[in-house]
C-alpha cells in the first residue's frame, strides 16, 4: 500500500521555469528542480485512489522512486501541465490496470500546484477533469528512430471521455486536494486515464498541476520509463515524454519528462456485492443516510489486519477502526452520521495487502 504523503515546507510558493518546449515536437531540454518533497509521515487515508494508494493493483505510483514533488512552469507563461502560452493545455495521466478486474472511477483528484488570475476571474472559468478508457495505438511515441514521430503507435485515451465533471478556477484549493465526482461513473475493464482540460479557463486565469520527479542523468523518473503521461494537441494524444524531450535520444522514457502528473482515479470495485473482490465484500445502508449508517463486510479468509476508514471529500478522516487479525465471515459496524455535514463520503476497507473502497451520501 502506497503512504500518503504531506507536502512539508513552503513548497507551493517556488514557481520555476523551463525551456520552452517546441508544439511541434522537436524536443527543448527541459531542466527542473523540486519544489518540496515528501515523506512518510502519514498514510494516505483516502480512498482507493490510483497513484497513490493500492499500488499494487494500479500503475504507475506517484513519486514513487524520490518522494519528491515539482512544479513545471512554462517559459513566458503557464505550466507543462496546465494552460501555456503555446496552448498545450491538456493533461493526462494514464493508469494499468493491473488486475483486470471491472473497475468503476466514482471520481478523480486533481493536485494544483498554483493559480493565478490577471483579471477578475469569470464564474464561468474551470478546469474539466474527464475519465477515458485507453486502447492501444490512441498516441504518439518516441518510434526509436530519434525523430520526432506523430504516428499512433503507443497506448492512449481513446477519442470519447467516459465521463467529465468541472472544478470552476475560483474553487481550485492550491493546498489540498480537488476532488470531483462523476456521474454517471464510468466502469473500465482495462487501463484507463484522468485527463484535464485548461482551454476552458477564462483569459488571463492560469493554473498547473503538481508533478514528480523527472529523468536526470543522475537518476530516473518516476514514471520508470511506463510512458502513460499525455499532451493533447493537433487533434491527437502525445506521450508527455516525448512531446517535451530531445528527439534524438531513441529510447522510450528517456526524455527529461519521465515523469507523472499528479491526476489520481478514485475507484470503486463493479462487480456488485455479491462477489468477492481480493478476498472481501463490502457495502454500506442505507444510503443514501441521514442519522446512522451501517457498514458490512464479508472476510473470504481469515485476516492478520483489517481496517475500515471513513473520509469525507476532503480526505479528512471521519473514523479510523483498526480491527487486527480478524477470522473468515461477516462483521457489522454502526456510525451514527447526525453530525456529519450532507455530502458525499467514502468508506474503505483494508484487509491484509488490499483495499476496497465505495462511498455513501449523507443527506440532511
Amino acid at each position: 500500500m502506497k503512504k500518503f504523503y504531506l507536502l512539508t515546507g513552503s513548497a507551493f510558493i517556488s514557481l520555476l521555469s523551463f525551456a520552452q518546449p517546441n508544439a511541434a515536437g522537436k524536443g527543448v531540454i527541459l531542466s527542473s528542480k523540486p519544489i518540496g518533497h515528501v515523506t512518510s509521515a502519514e498514510r494516505l487515508t483516502d480512498p482507493d485512489t490510483t497513484g497513490l494508494v493500492n499500488v499494487g493493483d494500479f500503475l504507475p505510483e506517484f513519486a514513487s522512486v524520490s518522494g519528491m514533488i515539482y512544479n513545471f512552469g512554462y517559459t513566458d507563461g503557464g505550466y507543462v501541465y496546465g494552460n501555456n502560452k503555446d496552448g498545450l493545455n491538456v493533461c493526462a495521466q494514464g493508469y494499468q490496470n493491473i488486475v483486470g478486474s471491472p473497475m468503476k472511477v466514482i471520481g478523480a483528484i486533481a493536485w494544483f500546484v498554483e493559480k493565478q488570475s490577471d483579471l477578475s476571474s469569470s464564474g464561468t472559468s474551470k478546469v474539466v477533469i474527464k475519465a477515458y478508457a485507453m486502447a492501444a495505438n490512441r498516441a504518439a511515441n518516441t518510434n526509436g528512430s530519434g525523430t520526432f514521430n506523430s504516428t499512433l503507435n503507443w497506448p492512449g485515451p481513446v477519442a470519447t471521455a467516459g465521463a467529465s465533471a468541472d472544478i470552476l478556477f475560483t474553487d481550485i484549493d492550491t493546498v489540498n486536494f480537488n476532488y470531483v465526482a462523476f456521474s454517471p461513473a464510468p466502469t473500465f475493464t482495462g487501463d484507463f486515464a484522468i485527463a484535464a482540460d485548461f482551454s476552458t479557463l477564462a483569459a488571463g486565469d492560469t493554473a498547473g498541476l503538481i508533478c514528480d520527479k523527472p529523468y536526470t542523468s543522475a537518476s530516473p523518473g518516476d514514471a520508470l520509463n511506463l510512458d502513460y503521461t499525455y499532451h493533447f494537441f493537433s487533434g491527437k494524444w502525445y506521450v508527455t515524454d516525448q512531446a517535451f524531450s530531445p528527439a534524438g535520444s531513441p529510447d522510450f522514457g528517456s526524455g527529461k519528462c519521465d515523469n507523472d502528473v499528479a491526476l489520481f482515479a478514485v475507484v470503486s470495485d463493479a462487480t456488485g456485492v455479491n462477489e468477492f473482490v481480493n478476498g472481501m465484500k463490502l457495502t454500506t445502508y442505507p444510503n443514501p443516510a441521514t442519522e446512522n449508517v451501517t457498514f458490512e463486510y464479508t472476510l473470504e479468509k481469515d485476516a492478520s489486519s483489517v481496517s475500515l476508514v471513513v473520509l469525507d471529500a476532503a480526505g479528512h478522516k471521519i473514523m479510523n477502526n483498526n480491527y487486527n487479525a480478524q477470522k473468515a465471515g461477516a462483521y457489522k459496524v454502526n456510525m451514527d452520521a447526525s453530525n456529519l455535514a450532507a455530502g458525499t463520503y467514502f468508506y474503505q476497507l483494508f484487509v491484509g495487502g488490499h483495499n476496497l473502497t465505495k462511498q455513501v451520501v449523507i443527506t440532511k
